[in-house]
């Protein structure tokens, strides 16, 4: 069988679904009134409620004064609709995707945000009811659809490449959007022969502006690797044949390697139930690290590692003696993906581990891999450096921290770290608000790392009012340079990147 076969077979498998008809929905089970009794003692469960309609633009009062350089539009994603018809979803993760743009002219901020018009939302509006089983809700009911796509959410995050803004999501296509009206446009086809394969919410930019991104897809047992070209050609790909394939929801990139961390998190066909319950948490299997080579994606190794869960890498570099090093929060388990952000659904609060910033170490010959804690960063996720930085040695991390064992609580707290200095500046957000991640915007009258501001949005749930914070990201404690609030609410994302205009 050739390339374009397999990739053929990879495509088919994916219509046998994504999950099962395993009834998850249980009589009398209803989480919609459950979460609704839970809110009115529970004021912070707002940023989980959901909406279902989009948001108009608006514009934006600003508190504090905005940089007069400072133009473009801050794109952000998240699950927004987690009540379709009578059913509430059963995990965060689940919402359908609403993308949000904040516009900046220099002078005026206005907001809209409006959901991704996918197969699956389309197809239940017109029914009034929920359909199609997703990310962590199955029943007797819904259906796994014909195809990846058919379920596509397109609920984590959004990138704009060779002009194209994308809506992503992790277990199929990309969607194309208007960058200035948000409509949806439709699917995005790299290739004919990669029509519907999955393509991953955290893709890299290269210092050449080449895109690379992975996907996974466990039913087939399989990754499979992108090469974009900075004009937006698919130049390259690789299937990597992974039986008992892993979750795997973020990767790095350096000068000469892509790296994925594979965690025991593998994936069992016989199970049934949602496709998060279809994966078992393996700790005495330990860990792996695929590694490849950017130049030769047949050139493919692994090496062993400790067991630990990991949603998103700040960045890594090659340092002079070879060894690849890499910053991220990293889970004792993934329990706070498979109990603490389903319970949250219902409205019940359920602890899990939090996540320690870790600054790790993998020699590629070797094998040897050693991890150490970023002593001030402990229940911290959301990492973003300075992308002009992405695969090269980076002074600079800003992530979005917690309390500890608490992450379905929410954010609030804003910290940058100097590795060069070995120093922190951190704000914390008034004792009612959840922050959410914030994320580097470059000055662009410097080219010096770190000269610009983190950008990010959060939810004072005592006033039912969201707000778009600016600060300056080498002045972090001095908390934000301007603030521009919403009037209303709108849900807690996940990712969103800013564009110069």
């Amino acid at each position: 069988m050739d390339r374009r076969q397999l990739l053929q077979g990879f495509a088919l498998s994916l219509a046998a679904g994504m999950v099962t008809g395993s009834p998850v929905l249980a009589a009398g089970d209803n989480w919609k009134e459950d979460f609704t009794r839970a809110l009115k003692q529970k004021p912070w469960l707002l940023g989980y409620k959901g909406v279902d309609q989009n948001f108009k633009k608006t514009n934006l009062k600003i508190d504090g004064k905005l940089p007069e350089n400072l133009k473009g539009i801050f794109y952000r994603n998240g699950p927004a609709r987690h009540e379709v018809g009578d059913l509430r979803y059963r995990h965060w993760f689940d919402g359908d995707g609403m993308i949000h743009a904040f516009n900046f002219d220099g002078e005026s901020v206005t907001h809209h945000g409006r959901f991704v018009d996918t197969i699956k939302t389309e197809k239940e509006t017109e029914a009034g009811r929920a359909l199609f089983q997703t990310f962590g809700t199955a029943g007797s009911s819904l259906t796994s659809g014909c195809s990846a796509d058919e379920v596509n959410v397109a609920n984590i995050s959004v990138i704009k490449h060779n002009g194209e803004l994308l809506a992503l999501w992790e277990g199929g296509s990309a969607y194309r959007l208007d960058g200035e009206t948000l409509e949806t446009l439709g699917l995005k086809t790299w290739t004919e022969e990669t029509a519907g394969l999955p393509f991953s919410a955290h893709p890299r930019v290269d210092q050449d502006g080449t895109l690379w991104n992975f996907g996974y897809a466990p039913i087939f047992g399989a990754l499979i690797v992108y090469r974009i070209s900075p004009t937006g050609q698919l130049i390259d790909r690789a299937l990597v044949q992974k039986p008992a394939t892993p979750m795997v929801h973020d990767f790095l990139i350096t000068e000469n390697h892509l790296i994925l961390i594979l965690p025991p998190y593998h994936f069992d066909n016989a199970s049934e139930g949602a496709f998060v319950d279809r994966f078992n948490w393996s700790p005495e299997k330990g860990g792996r690290a695929l590694i490849i080579d950017k130049n030769n994606l047949a050139a493919q190794h692994e090496i062993e590692l400790p067991p630990f869960w990991v949603f998103h890498f700040a960045n890594a570099f090659e340092d002079s003696s070879g060894d690849i090093c890499f910053d991220a929060p990293i889970y004792q388990t993934p329990d706070v993906m498979t109990s603490s952000f389903r319970e949250i659904m219902r409205g019940n609060e359920v602890g899990s581990d939090s996540a320690q910033l870790m600054k790790c170490r993998l020699n590629p010959l070797t094998g040897n891999f050693d991890m150490t804690e970023i002593e001030e960063a402990v229940a911290s996720e959301f990492p973003r450096i300075d992308q002009r930085m992405q695969g090269r040695r980076h002074r600079f991390t800003a992530v979005m921290r917690g309390q500890e064992g608490a992450a379905y609580k929410g954010i609030n707290q804003l910290m940058s770290i100097d590795h060069q200095q070995q120093t922190t500046e951190s704000y914390t957000f008034p004792a009612t608000e959840m922050a959410e991640e914030h994320v580097f915007v470059p000055d662009p009258d410097s080219i010096e790392e770190g000269k610009g501001w983190l950008m990010g949005t959060s939810l004072d749930y005592k006033r039912g009012k969201s707000a778009l914070n600016l600060f300056d990201a080498q002045r972090v404690s001095d908390g934000p340079v301007a603030r521009m609030e919403m009037d209303y609410a709108i849900p807690l994302g996940l990712h969103g990147n800013f564009y110069s205009s």
